[in-house]
């Protein structure tokens, strides 16, 4: 009888933790992650470096959250909220308040 008793905790902590953690994040937004920055205007990205004479990789909408790892010239490195690493122009960013 023990046993079962313990058996059944585990399986609702199993299943609480996971939505404790996402109720989490959604309460704090993207500063969970570490974004330091805001797209102002829709912007092209690039995952290779800088503009270079090819297209874009993507688009980032207005809005969209990211954290700037550096700033070169007229263009920042970026992380996107996916993780990946991208090139932006640094005047479509604001930092966040």
């Amino acid at each position: 009888m023990f046993s079962q008793h313990c058996a059944r905790d585990r399986s609702r902590w199993f299943w609480a933790w996971p939505a404790c953690l996402l109720g989490i994040l959604l309460l704090t937004g993207c500063q969970a992650w570490g974004a330091t920055h805001e797209v102002i205007v829709e912007t092209p990205f690039y995952l290779d470096g800088p503009q270079q004479a090819r297209s874009a990789d993507g688009t980032l909408a207005a809005g969209t959250r990211v954290t700037l790892v550096r700033e070169a010239g007229s263009y920042a490195g970026v992380t996107l909220p996916d993780g990946r690493r991208a090139y932006v122009a640094a005047d479509s960013l604001r930092p966040l308040r």
